[in-house]
């Protein structure tokens, strides 16, 4: 069915008058998201006029929107002063509204597209009578707790004049039968009843991975029938005849796990259109700060810019829990201060203790830490250490760099070499170079009795790394993580081996890094013959490293390093030390220093013998070098 509408394109001065145009167009026109970019896709196609021709409510199309959206935020709300408004959140006392962004910051694109749902209905309802359009009805926002899904539904609803209705697992989730459904429809009848005398109404269904579970579940399984019923009545309300008649109703629902919701609920109709909420980025957490430190004073020394991008993994919340102690420390130490000062300043050790307080939320249960390791702290190696800060810390630091010669970061790091040659900490003190969070994991974590859970941890892990990046992900004795395969792919039951279904996880997930940013994975082994070839082709481990035992400068420095807290003798020469312990590891040169230092601590504790320094030093470099050859 085709039907037929008028559009005049606007006048420029000095033209002549242009008519109308008559253009067929469809009667109606279905999409699941609708932005004033689309409407111009519409006109141009019907009409083939430029786009800022065309006047649309008696304005020019491009200002229409920005006209429309200060008269709804400057327009006073009669229902508000009467102290009706605000729905069911408790803001209806407010009588002064404020942009969004004055109290939320970070994904702007989410926020964006929340407002747009809100207030779109209403701008541009004659536009979508005209052009046949439907306006989406739902809106799915999901992420980790505390990125602040909730907090940005209220700051737009503030800001839009809309009513808001809140449905929340509490409340759903009652004793007695029926209670939980006579909620929700006591809920949708208010938001109804708002909608209906044409002021945006929002819905907002909060966890709603725990109000409705997919059905079969488990979860809903031990929910029993109420569960159930609590599903169907959600997706009846939805599918209902007044919600579709009535534009200015959204219903807008949060969630931490998108999985684990029933998936009828996510079909177009529904929850049209999904948006992630993702952890905020370096810049987006300095904004956070800035938001939440506006009413503080800050030292000279504070540069937020440093405390955000040590913050990795940091969500909303985090930050906010982060200022607060630091304010709590700030308020301690003026507290205990014999100054005259009576202004609460924060300063940057009031930050840095406060972070060993407030840690992050979203990786919690993950082993993930960064190293206090340093280049410095590794004695040799420099040109390892060098291609170490290439292949790591340049794609994090210098990510644009990258981006602007269509560069590809290396995904993957094998380090191999014999026990004890500082392969672990070569891989902390590139995490701590780049100040990203690491990762460790072994096999001995990977292998647990119960089928699936080395699995799952894996799964887990790059999960976590990716909300924390820029991150590193190790793995400690790598031939036992992912073994060569030798034989058939399946035990004597047909099964495929826990060492089979660690591997098939990993080159999965390793594959699915090339979405990923600022994620790399290291590992170190003294077998690299033992594992799976498929692991060492480009894309996945694109660098393979030897790591030797030191040479006779880099065995110095490590002396150097271990012996820099221990008082010595004038007589102690390091360099003839270091001649004497060829083929000595790092681990076998600390070693070696302990041995010296509880020498020296035996004979200053007592004298029942004498030392014989030179015979001491025999044994401990025999014992030591015999290790040392048998793996090199």
């Amino acid at each position: 069915m085709l039907g037929f509408i008028s559009l005049l394109p606007s006048q420029s001065p000095g033209d002549s008058p242009s008519p109308s145009v008559a253009v067929p167009c469809p009667a109606t026109v279905l999409l699941t998201g609708v932005s004033p970019e689309l409407l111009e896709v519409h006109l141009v196609l019907l009409t083939g006029v430029p786009p800022e021709r065309f006047e649309l409510g008696g304005l020019p199309f491009g200002q229409k929107r920005t006209r429309q959206m200060e008269e709804v935020r400057g327009r006073e709300s009669k229902d508000r002063r009467g102290g009706g408004g605000g729905g069911g959140d408790g803001d209806g006392e407010r009588t002064e509204r404020c942009r969004a962004e004055e109290v939320i910051a970070g994904n702007r694109a989410a926020l964006e597209a929340l407002r747009e749902l809100v207030m779109y209905p209403v701008l541009y309802a004659r536009e979508a009578r005209v052009l046949g359009l439907n306006f989406p009805r739902g809106l799915l926002l999901h992420g980790p707790s505390g990125t602040g899904k909730k907090s940005m539904v209220r700051a737009v609803v503030r800001e839009c004049n809309a009513h808001l209705t809140v449905i929340d697992s509490i409340s759903v989730h009652k004793s007695h039968a029926g209670e939980g459904e006579k909620f929700m429809r006591e809920a949708f009848t208010e938001a109804y009843s708002q909608a209906s005398q044409g002021r945006p109404a929002v819905i907002f269904i909060d966890e709603l991975d725990d109000i409705c579970p997919p059905r079969g579940s488990r979860q809903l399984l031990l929910m029993r029938e109420q569960g159930s019923r609590i599903v169907g009545q959600l997706l009846t309300l939805m599918d209902g005849k007044s919600s579709k008649l009535l534009p200015h109703l959204v219903v807008v629902a949060s969630a931490t796990r998108v999985d684990a919701i029933e998936p009828a609920l996510r079909r177009p109709g529904r929850f049209d259109s999904e948006i992630e909420v993702t952890v905020p980025t370096a810049e987006e957490r300095f904004e956070i700060l800035k938001l939440y430190t506006k009413n503080l004073r800050l030292g000279e020394c504070v540069d937020l810019q440093s405390v955000a991008a040590s913050c990795n993994g940091y969500v909303g919340a985090d930050l906010q829990a982060l200022c607060r102690e630091a304010a709590r420390r700030a308020y301690s130490r003026l507290s205990s201060s014999s100054e005259s000062e009576n202004v609460l300043t924060l300063i940057m050790e009031d930050w840095e203790s406060a972070k060993s307080v407030a840690k992050n939320s979203v990786t919690r249960g993950v082993t993930k830490e960064i190293p206090a390791v340093s280049w410095d702290d590794i004695g040799g190696l420099k040109d390892i250490k060098k291609k170490l800060q290439q292949a790591v810390e340049w794609p994090i630091k210098h990510a644009a760099s990258f981006d602007r010669l269509g560069i590809s970061p290396i995904r993957g790091v094998l380090l191999h070499g014999p026990p004890g040659c500082s392969k672990t900490t070569l891989a902390k003190a590139a995490a701590h170079a780049a100040q990203a969070s690491f990762f460790s994991l072994s096999g001995a974590e990977l292998y647990s009795k119960y089928v699936g859970e080395g699995e799952a941890l894996l799964r887990r892990t790059f999960q976590m790394a990716r909300l924390a990046s820029p991150s590193i992900i190790f793995f400690d004795e790598a031939d036992a993580i992912a073994p060569k395969r030798t034989g058939p792919s399946a035990n004597s039951s047909g099964n495929a081996t826990v060492g089979e279904r660690l591997l098939s996880t990993l080159l999965t997930e390793m594959d699915g890094l090339e979405l990923a940013t600022g994620i790399i994975v290291l590992a170190a082994t003294n077998r690299p013959n033992a594992i799976d070839a498929a692991l060492l082709r480009p894309g996945r481990f694109d660098m393979v490293l030897y790591v030797p035992p030191p040479d006779a400068e880099g065995r110095y420095e490590i002396l150097r390093i271990h012996t820099r807290k221990m008082p010595l003798g004038d007589d102690v020469d390091l360099w003839r030390v270091a001649e004497h312990t060829e083929l000595f590891t790092g681990a076998d040169l600390e070693g070696l220093c302990r041995e010296a230092g509880m020498a020296a601590l035996r004979e200053s504790l007592s004298h029942p013998w004498s030392i014989d320094e030179e015979k001491t030093l025999k044994d401990v470099l025999f014992w030591r070098s015999s290790i040392s050859v048998a793996h090199c």
